[in-house]
């Protein structure tokens, strides 16, 4: 047991009580304490002895009892609320106080905490920091802003997530917090994030750490190229895999096609329309020598490759589907489209796979014959994604929900082309075949995709292989698969420009029906919301795409911070734990917008946390 003077430089009192050893050294005004290590047995009985004799030294109670673990309080990481700390303890209570704050180490918020920031829980110690607790008018936390100080108040009695009063503080003001943050900037070495309890213009401080960075606005992105791309978010508006990144510039360097590029693991398209290595076929030839001549050929090619099973027999053959496809079908399509206004009504292979599943889902065809002809389709343009032939439960829900329609998709598909007729008037009837074209060809692309996925899994059947390059998969090297597919669950949280021009990036301003205001933090991300009304019924995972919509961030909470996309609250203020949990995160939040949990569950949000603002999309 330490007194809380004794303790700075020491490592083993952690980081919280070393820094307020350091603030009372250099004369700050805080709280005198002590500190009982990590190792030490409170239930010993000199043990006992000691810490009544300690505690009456303190003046007798009541006393805030709280950690002071290794990971607290350190530049880059704060474990802000992560751990308990319970206030307003008698003197009788401090012993099973300690316990508490100790075993609080084993709960799921610290594991989440641990896990979001690569920390081994064998290497986290914690020691537990006791102080009398400070009466005051007001309790706040400030934190460095540039040339201000941003504050946040609370009266006493409402928790720290609960609704506050937030100013500025000018940086040169000569008031005593003012002047103490600029001390705190000091002993921290740089911004500041504090808390205190305020009387009058009297300032006690209870605690100081490095500001934790809140994430860019947006990912900085560098896109030195020329000419404007855009994001292709019609076939790919999730974050690529590494193996699919890869199979991006594979396609690109085939010379064929529109140029490609992957950026921050998205992909965009050049939108200058350069004809590269493209054959016109004449449009009265193109359903024929599509039908006769290009699916064969390619299905020979994609045949040979599978029963190679190597992963350059698989990638010869996507490079010839590639070339068949962009250098001869994809331009003639083009000129098709132009001359058709209204493509409506061109079926394909897309409305044969609906309405087979249709028909699967009531029992006229086998779930063997649907995956004899559309076993290779997967729901994303991404040889990561399992395909249909590997999820058969996938399939068969699919198939029931397609079944509860009344109508065939056949026969709404012909209503919509017979409606199209009566508002547009006839519309050649061979254009509509070569349309449909459009459809067929992601037959081909999908087997493509497939015979790929199936020669990686046969190099490695584990997903670490689909977060390798190609050249890595070649060589087993799968070294770095943990760490790529961190970023791209970092990716997948981000908005990405809907477009680059001469490298300069366009960010999207989304449309909203209702705009909700509150605290800003930064970033920015899209997603569903998951509404937790009531903060006992909060779920113990969230979907991928969630943005958590809560009344409040409690501790009990904070596990699901991590798991969100964006984080939006009724109450609490921009500097609360929370917040700072969420900036560790690189989680945009929005906080006290006061009405949040009145949205609709699952409803699409854009989250604007730069801007403090929550667009509930059309």
């Amino acid at each position: 047991m330490l007194p809380l003077d004794a303790c700075v430089g020491r490592s083993d009192a952690g980081g919280k009580a070393e820094t307020l050893a350091r603030m009372r050294a250099a004369g700050l005004p805080a709280a005198d304490g002590m500190v009982v290590l990590a190792d030490e047995r409170v239930n010993a009985a000199p043990f006992a002895s000691a810490l009544a004799a300690a505690l009456a030294r303190l003046g007798g109670g009541p006393f805030a009892v709280r950690s002071s673990s290794s990971v607290e309080d350190a530049a880059g990481g704060s474990a802000a609320g992560v751990f308990e700390s319970v206030v307003g303890v008698a003197a009788a209570d401090v012993a099973g106080a300690i316990e508490r704050v100790r075993a609080s180490a084993d709960a799921p918020a610290v594991a989440a905490y641990l896990q979001a920031r690569g920390l081994a829980r064998g290497r986290v110690t914690v020691a537990v920091l006791i102080q009398p607790v400070v009466a005051a008018d007001a309790y706040g936390v400030a934190h460095s802003a540039g040339d201000v100080f941003a504050v946040e108040e609370r009266a006493p009695g409402v928790p720290e997530w609960g609704d506050v009063r937030a100013r500025l503080v000018g940086r040169g003001e000569a008031g005593a917090l003012a002047s103490g943050m600029r001390a705190l900037e000091g002993i921290v070495g740089g911004a500041v994030d504090a808390e205190f309890a305020r009387t009058g213009d009297a300032v006690t401080w209870l605690q100081a750490r490095p500001l934790v960075a809140a994430p860019a606005a947006h990912a900085s992105i560098a896109f030195p190229e020329r000419g404007r791309w855009r994001l292709d978010a019609e076939h790919n508006p999730d974050p690529l895999s590494t193996a699919q990144a890869s199979l991006v510039a594979f396609a690109d360097a085939l010379g064929v096609g529109a140029r490609l590029r992957v950026v921050d693991r998205y992909l965009y398209v050049a939108d200058d329309h350069a004809a590269r290595a493209r054959t016109l076929i004449p449009l009265d030839q193109l359903r024929r020598h599509f039908d006769d001549d290009v699916v064969p050929d390619c299905s020979r090619a994609l045949d040979a490759a599978d029963a190679d099973g190597s992963l350059d027999a698989a990638l010869a053959a996507y490079a010839h589907v590639y070339r068949r496809y962009y250098g001869e079908v994809s331009p003639s399509l083009a000129a098709a489209r132009a001359a058709l206004a209204v493509p409506a009504g061109a079926g394909g292979a897309t409305l044969a796979r609906d309405h087979m599943l249709w028909q699967l889902g009531r029992g006229e065809v086998t779930l063997d014959d649907y995956v004899a002809r559309f076993g290779d389709h997967a729901p994303a343009w991404d040889v990561a994604v399992a395909t249909d032939r590997e999820k058969p439960a996938r399939v068969q829900a699919l198939a029931r929900a397609m079944a509860a329609q009344p109508m065939s998709p056949r026969e709404r598909q012909a209503q919509t082309a017979a409606r199209t007729r009566d508002t547009t008037g006839a519309v050649d009837t061979a254009l509509r075949e070569i349309l449909a074209i459009a459809e067929d060809d992601d037959l081909l692309f999908l087997r493509a995709q497939a015979t790929v996925r199936r020669a990686l899994l046969a190099i490695d059947p584990s997903d670490d292989v689909f977060e390798a390059t190609l050249d890595e998969a070649r060589a087993r090297d799968f070294s770095r698969a943990a760490a790529r597919r961190t970023e791209r669950a970092a990716a997948a949280r981000r908005v990405p420009p809907i477009a680059f021009t001469d490298g300069t990036p366009e960010w999207p301003s989304p449309r909203a029906r209702d705009v909700l205001r509150g605290a800003a933090s930064a970033g920015h991300a899209r997603g569903r919301a998951v509404v937790v009304r009531a903060l006992a019924d909060a779920p113990s995972s969230l979907p991928a795409d969630a943005i958590l919509v809560v009344p409040a961030i409690i501790p009990s909470l904070t596990p699901l911070v991590a798991q969100a996309r964006a984080l939006v609250t009724d109450h609490g203020g921009a500097l609360s734990h929370g917040a700072t949990l969420a900036r560790e995160y690189g989680v945009p939040a929005v906080l006290g917008v006061g009405s949040a949990t009145s949205l609709p569950d699952g409803v699409e949000l854009y989250v604007d946390a730069a801007a403090g603002r929550v667009y509930v999309l059309g």
